[in-house]
């Protein structure tokens, strides 16, 4: 999971011990709990957003097919940042605590509580693996993964703050601070431990690249070699968020906040020359689907609006449609846009 640096909509919110203790008390009844709403509708409901906060036991799982009408689920559970997919197969969909060891699934109008050893750190699935990471303590993450196509099941300690993890048919990346591992599907061995530019978590990846946003310039990796370099960004970038590789065009993009608080895309040729683009809309989060970039951003301030999406196209760079999100007690902390 990414670093966060979105606001949860209320002064002075506490950390540490006390986030901690206040959510402990929270989950005395653990279980299921009722969602105020119908099922979920495939034609009504094709991207979704998550509304929590660590210190309030309300979350808000809304989803909208283009931003016209809005579907809302109402239930009693705290601290819920994440959002997504169970399987690449399915649109059953994931919610996935922060700071306890818990995660929940949706099915008709219950949402159900699944407890864990430890909290995650994240859960990557591919096609035929998975990866799921695990805060087990301050010193230390544990990866437990299930690969289908290799048939193995093991576990891997890697030290703390991993962020997330991808797959190809021979390796497994982990990204962590600032370091990539590399693990060999095949051996079930860590082969190369790479260093980035500057602290990274997220990342993308190509037949021949391994790409990752780190802060102060681009990591590329070549597969193989494993050797790397690294690319300055441009002046007006505040920082670098979620990178995407499109297989259609063999080009890779990365979204950024610029010095204003703006969107801004990189576009990456073939030769990691680039091309930025300002779209000239508010930032918090990014997600790439298809050829479209799906923006996000929090609304503090104007009364009956919680953020804001904006959908472009990716080849054109045009603003496909833009729409209102709904304001909540909670603020808007993730989104995913089902196929």
């Amino acid at each position: 999971m990414k670093k966060s640096y979105v606001l949860y909509g209320i002064s002075g919110v506490l950390i540490g011990a006390i986030v901690i203790l206040l959510i402990n008390a929270f989950f005395i009844n653990k279980g299921e709990y009722s969602v105020s709403t119908s099922k979920i509708n495939p034609t009504e409901d094709k991207i979704f957003f998550i509304y929590s906060n660590p210190l309030i036991k309300k979350s808000v799982l809304i989803s909208t097919s283009q931003g016209e009408e809005f579907n809302k689920r109402y239930f009693k559970v705290p601290d819920i940042p994440y959002i997504q997919k169970k399987t690449l197969s399915s649109n059953d969909i994931v919610l996935l605590a922060e700071h306890e060891p818990y995660y929940y699934t949706l099915k008709n109008n219950t949402i159900k509580e699944h407890k864990l050893s430890n909290p995650f750190a994240f859960w990557y699935q591919g096609e035929d693996i998975s990866v799921k990471a695990y805060n087990v303590d301050t010193n230390g993450n544990e990866l437990k993964v299930n690969d289908k196509k290799f048939n193995k099941k093991y576990s891997l300690t890697l030290p703390s703050l991993v962020t997330m993890g991808e797959s190809d048919n021979r390796y497994i990346y982990v990204i962590q601070g600032m370091s990539m591992y590399v693990i060999d599907r095949n051996t079930e061995e860590i082969i190369k431990t790479i260093g980035l530019a500057s602290y990274g978590d997220l990342f993308d990846h190509s037949e021949k690249y391994v790409v990752a946003s780190s802060e102060h310039e681009l990591t590329v990796i070549e597969k193989g070699s494993w050797k790397s370099k690294f690319i300055k960004y441009p002046d007006d970038l505040e920082q670098a968020d979620t990178v995407y590789y499109d297989k259609k065009s063999g080009k890779f993009y990365v979204t950024y906040i610029n010095k204003s608080g703006y969107a801004g895309l990189l576009e990456y040729s073939k030769d990691f020359s680039f091309k930025k683009f300002d779209l000239k809309f508010p930032y918090m989060n990014a997600k790439f689907k298809d050829q479209k970039l799906y923006v996000i951003s929090q609304e503090e301030n104007k009364k009956g609006v919680g953020g804001y999406m904006g959908i472009f196209d990716i080849r054109t760079k045009k603003k496909l449609d833009e729409f209102d999100l709904p304001e909540e007690e909670t603020k808007v902390q993730d989104f995913m846009v089902l196929d």
